[in-house]
C-alpha cells in the first residue's frame, strides 16, 4: 500500500499530502466529478445499447455492456490513481506554502523563529516568503529593543518630541 505521508527519497519534499484538510476537500470534488463522469458515461452507454434496434434479449444486451465495460474499467482503475497522486503533488505547490507559513508565524509568536521562510522552487505565491521575512525581521528588532533595559530612546528635550510626533 502506498504511504500517501511520504514521498520517495529524491523527492525535496517530505510529504505528499501538505495539508489534509485542504488537499483532501479538492480530492473529495475531483473524486465526485469522476464518479459523475462515469455515471454519464455509462448511463449513455447502457442508453444507446438497449435503444438501439439491435436484435436479441435484454440479457444479451447487458451482457455486451457489460463486455464494453470490461476493456475500459482497467484503464480507469490505472488512470485514477495517477492523477490522484499528480493532483496531490501539484496542489502541494499552494498547500505546502501555507503549511509553512502558519507554522512558522506559530513559531514567531512563540518566540522561536531561528531562520527565515523560504520556499521551494516551484511553489506559487513565493512572495508571501519575502513579505513574511520583511515582518519577521522587524518583530524580532523591535523584540531584542524590548529587551534593552536602558528603555526606549527618549529625545533629551521634551519639546523636540512634539516636533518629531507632528512631522
Amino acid at each position: 500500500m502506498m504511504d500517501l505521508k511520504r514521498f520517495s527519497s529524491n523527492s525535496t519534499r517530505k510529504h505528499v499530502i501538505a495539508d489534509p484538510h485542504v488537499q483532501g476537500a479538492i480530492l473529495r470534488r475531483v473524486a465526485l466529478y469522476a464518479f459523475a463522469a462515469i455515471l454519464y458515461y455509462s448511463v449513455v452507454f447502457c442508453c444507446t445499447v438497449f435503444l438501439s434496434d439491435r436484435d436479441g434479449t435484454s440479457t444479451d444486451r447487458m451482457i455486451e455492456c457489460l463486455d464494453d465495460a470490461i476493456t475500459w474499467i482497467p484503464g480507469l482503475f490505472v488512470i485514477l490513481p495517477i492523477a490522484a497522486y499528480d493532483l496531490l503533488a501539484t496542489t502541494n505547490r499552494f498547500a505546502g506554502p501555507i503549511c509553512r507559513l502558519r507554522g512558522e508565524l506559530q513559531r514567531l509568536i512563540a518566540g522561536e523563529s531561528p531562520r527565515p521562510l523560504n520556499f521551494r522552487e516551484h511553489d506559487h505565491w513565493s512572495e508571501i516568503a519575502e513579505l513574511f521575512n520583511e515582518v519577521r525581521a522587524e518583530l524580532l528588532v523591535l523584540r531584542e529593543e524590548s529587551k534593552n533595559p536602558s528603555g526606549p530612546r527618549k529625545p533629551a528635550d521634551p519639546s523636540k518630541e512634539v516636533v518629531d510626533v507632528l512631522l
